[in-house]
C-alpha cells in the first residue's frame, strides 16, 4: 500500500531532519573527544596530577633497608641488661658475638643510705670484668633539694660513696651523676634558671669530693638530651673542668615512619648533631648513653633495622667512647621482639670487631635476615 501525499511529504521532512541531526551529534562527539584527549594530555604531563602519569594516592611503601655497609670503625658497645644484672650482660654479649666492655647500672636512689652505700650493686658486679658506668642520683627520691647540694650540704654522702666504690674494686668507675636533668620524673630536674645553676654548683660539689677521696680515679660524665622545656643542655653543663665526657642518648621513637627515625634523632634542636659538636667544642668525647628500639605500642619504630644501621654508622664515624645498648625488659634489643634488628646488630658488630675492614663482604641484604614477624609485645 502506497502512502498518500501529505503522510509521504512529511516522512521525506522527518528522514531529511534525521540526516542533519545525525550529522550534528556526529560533530558534537568528534568535538567532545578531542577535548577530552586534549585535558588527557596535558593532564599526563603535570606533577602530582589524577592521570595515569601522576604519583599514587596511597601511602608510600616502608622504607627497605639497603644492604648493610661495614662500618668505619670499631663501636665499642655497652649494655644495660637490669639492676645487677651481669647474667644477661653476658647473654647480650654472646648474642652480638663480640666482646662488650662497658655495663651500665643505675644506683638506687631510695635514700641516702641506698645511694651512699650501693654494696648490693657492688657484689654483683664485682670480678664480672666490665668496665662500670653507674648513674648515681643526685638526690635521693625524697627529703633533699639542690638548693641544698649547690651549698656542699650532701658532700659527706658523697665522700662514703666514693670510699665505698674504692673498697669495693671500683676506683675507675665511669660515674653519671644527676643524668637526664630536662626529666621532670626525677628530684634534681631542671625547669628554671636558678634550678640549671643549682644544678651545676651540685655536680661541681659532687665531683669535687669524690676525686678528693685518696685512690679515687674516677671518669664524670655529664647526660642530658632534648628538652621539650626552656632550659637548653648547655645552660645544665658543669663546665669542663669537672666533666670527663660528654654523653646523651635516643630510641626510635618519633613522628616520621619506622626506617625513617634517625633523621629525627640526629637533626632534632638537640639531638644527636647537637651533643656531638657540643663535645667537640668543648674538646670531650661522645658517649652515647642509652641507645635501641622502642615497641609500635610505645609510639616506636618497632624492629627498625634501618635505625640501627643508621645510629651506628653515625656513631663509627665519630669514634664514640662507648654506645651503651639498651637490652632489658620488653625493649630488649636482643629479646627476641626485634628479630630483624638484633640480626643486623650482630652481623655489624662481628664485622667491624672482628674482620679487616677490606675483606667485609657487603653484599648480604637485609632481607635475607628474614621477614619481619611484629613489633614486639
Amino acid at each position: 500500500m502506497s502512502t498518500p501525499r501529505p503522510l509521504e511529504a512529511a516522512s521525506r521532512g522527518m528522514s531529511s531532519l534525521s540526516r542533519e541531526a545525525l550529522r550534528l551529534m556526529a560533530l558534537a562527539l568528534s568535538a567532545a573527544l578531542v577535548i577530552v584527549l586534549l585535558l588527557m594530555a596535558l593532564d599526563w604531563g603535570t606533577p602530582g596530577a589524577t592521570g595515569a602519569a601522576a604519583p599514587p594516592k596511597h601511602p608510600a611503601p616502608a622504607v627497605t633497608p639497603k644492604s648493610p655497609k661495614p662500618l668505619a670503625a670499631a663501636v665499642p658497645l655497652g649494655v644495660y641488661a637490669g639492676a645487677g644484672s651481669p647474667a644477661a650482660a653476658t647473654v647480650f654479649a654472646t648474642d652480638t658475638g663480640t666482646t662488650v666492655h662497658y655495663a651500665l647500672d643505675y644506683f638506687d636512689g631510695a635514700s641516702w643510705s641506698t645511694i651512699s652505700d650501693p654494696s648490693w650493686f657492688l657484689a654483683r658486679w664485682a670480678g664480672t670484668g666490665f668496665q662500670m658506668i653507674f648513674g648515681v642520683p643526685m638526690l635521693p627520691k625524697t627529703g633533699a633539694s639542690l638548693a641544698a647540694g649547690a651549698r656542699g650540704d650532701y658532700n659527706g654522702l658523697f665522700a662514703t660513696l666514693a670510699r665505698v666504690l674504692i673498697d669495693n674494686g671500683q676506683a675507675s668507675a665511669i660515674l653519671m651523676p644527676g643524668w637526664d636533668p630536662e626529666d621532670m620524673s626525677y628530684p634534681w630536674a631542671v625547669s628554671t634558671t636558678t634550678e640549671a645553676e643549682q644544678y651545676v654548683a651540685e655536680f661541681n660539689q659532687i665531683v669535687a669530693t669524690m676525686r678528693a677521696v685518696p685512690g679515687a680515679q674516677f671518669q664524670f660524665v655529664w647526660d642530658a638530651s632534648n628538652s621539650s622545656n626552656r632550659i637548653s643542655p648547655s645552660a645544665v653543663y658543669p663546665g669542663d673542668a669537672v666533666v670527663n665526657l660528654v654523653a646523651t642518648g635516643a630510641f626510635d621513637i618519633g613522628t616520621g615512619p619506622a626506617g625513617q627515625r634517625w633523621s629525627e634523632v640526629a637533626e632534632s634542636p638537640y639531638g644527636f648533631n647537637w651533643f656531638d659538636n657540643f663535645a667537640v667544642r668543648h674538646g670531650k668525647q661522645l658517649m652515647i648513653a642509652e641507645w635501641g628500639l622502642a615497641p609500635a605500642g610505645a609510639e616506636g619504630g618497632g624492629d627498625d633495622p634501618l635505625f640501627v644501621q643508621d645510629l651506628l654508622t653515625w656513631a663509627s664515624q665519630r669514634h664514640v667512647f662507648a654506645a651503651v645498648t639498651w637490652d632489658y625488659g620488653t625493649w630488649a634489643i636482643t629479646g627476641g621482639a626485634f628479630p630483624r634488628s638484633a640480626a643486623l646488630l650482630r652481623q655489624l658488630s662481628t664485622e667491624s670487631f672482628e674482620s679487616p675492614l677490606a675483606k667485609v663482604i657487603e653484599g648480604t641484604a637485609l632481607s635475607s635476615l628474614g621477614p619481619a614477624t611484629g613489633d614486639g609485645p
